[in-house]
């Protein structure tokens, strides 16, 4: 497949969706004139954490009705294998013993593959850098990372990408020498073919297709691209205009809030269509997608607060507490439908916060409401 990558990834801690969930994703996806899905939740835990055990027969079924469903509406599945926890890179000079790291692997990949994945991403990152513990006959991790892709991929009939260790800027730390060569390492030794995934200089890159090391072929380059993830914040929430970003591949990775989900899907879409960073048309037509999405017009006055992660500028203005407060009660209260349910946390939060904020809400109150580390906090502060 020569197909540019766009699309949805499911790639983030704390969710593990089902397979009807996933159908509906899948087909937003295909609506949306995207490419494809990025199978990769860190939840499961045979991708992940357990990843030498097979898959069951129930769940090789239902993951076989789902590409079947992907193939029939065009769009191309990536299924993730995660082993970069505890691989052992000594197995990759013994490949064929049945018991050895590379052959449960490839087997696993395998599984896949007849279930119909249409690429197998090799994923290595987030992991400790501890390579040492595990590195066999190899010197440097970047070598080695790239030569098990290679020998992965030239075992199977999909194709190989790779997410590494190093997936950003600034996960190279310049007092760790294998951190620096990391990536320099990888590319040379990866077959020229393959895809890498990459983020760009932050987790949450600003410029996604930004690489300062000067290793990646931006054409050999698919972005992760963390915006609206919510993972490693789950108290906020973001909903607003997507940061367009200029890339034929780039995939999402989302919230797993799965009407939420659909709404980003759809925000992407106009984005890219009707103006997004800097063009005129942006702010509108967002405003567009959250109306026809059935959610109050209240919401645009709390919108500063939903935007976009640290280190954006908010396309909103940040309104008064009255307002706001104004707002969030009409929209905890008065508003009901299934994305209310998915953003009530965050909203309520929010509220808390601002009360917290202007010293409205009684110590008593926040003993019930806020986890114990914060009250402890606050009452050492002085508030009452």
């Amino acid at each position: 497949m020569t197909r540019q990558f766009t699309g949805y990834i499911e790639g983030y801690y704390g969710k593990l969706l089902q397979w009807e969930e996933r159908a509906h994703l899948l087909n937003a996806v295909a609506s949306a004139g995207m490419t494809s899905y990025f199978y990769a939740p860190k939840e499961d835990d045979r991708h992940r954490q357990f990843w030498r055990k097979p898959y069951d027969p129930a769940w090789n079924h239902a993951f076989g009705k789902f590409t079947d469903i992907a193939r029939a509406i065009n769009v191309q599945v990536i299924a993730g294998i995660a082993p970069g926890l505890d691989f052992e890179f000594s197995s990759l000079t013994h490949a064929h013993d049945a018991s050895s790291d590379f052959t449960i692997l490839l087997k696993k990949a395998r599984q896949f593959v007849a279930c119909g994945a249409d690429f197998i991403a090799l994923m290595m990152d987030d992991i400790a850098a501890d390579f040492d513990l595990r590195a066999g006959s190899f010197k440097s991790e970047g070598e080695a990372h790239a030569i098990l892709t290679n020998k992965l991929g030239e075992a199977l009939d999909v194709p190989v990408i790779v997410v590494p260790r190093i997936y950003a800027d600034c996960l190279i730390t310049f007092d760790d020498l294998q951190s620096i060569a990391y990536l320099k390492d990888l590319v040379s030794n990866l077959d020229p073919h393959r895809k890498v995934v990459y983020c760009g200089e932050e987790i949450i890159a600003k410029l996604p297709n930004h690489d300062d090391s000067g290793y990646l072929d931006p054409t050999k380059v698919i972005l992760w691209d963390n915006f609206y993830a919510n993972d490693y914040c789950p108290r906020r929430l973001f909903l607003g205009p997507w940061r367009v970003v200029s890339h034929p591949n780039v995939m999402l990775n989302l919230t797993g809030m799965v009407q939420t989900d659909l709404l980003l899907i759809n925000l992407m879409v106009v984005a890219q269509n009707r103006g997004g960073r800097g063009l005129p048309g942006g702010k509108e037509a967002w405003c567009e997608v959250i109306s026809n999405a059935g959610v109050p017009d209240a919401f645009f006055d709390i919108a500063y607060y939903f935007d976009a992660p640290h280190g954006f500028n908010s396309s909103f203005d940040m309104p008064s507490q009255e307002d706001a407060l104004t707002a969030l009660e009409l929209l905890l209260w008065r508003w009901k439908s299934p994305l209310q349910r998915e953003w009530y946390s965050s909203m309520m939060g929010l509220k808390q916060d601002i009360l917290m904020a202007d010293a409205q809400l009684p110590f008593e109150r926040i003993k019930k409401t806020q986890l114990w580390p914060l009250t402890i906090q606050l009452g050492a502060s002085g508030i009452k």
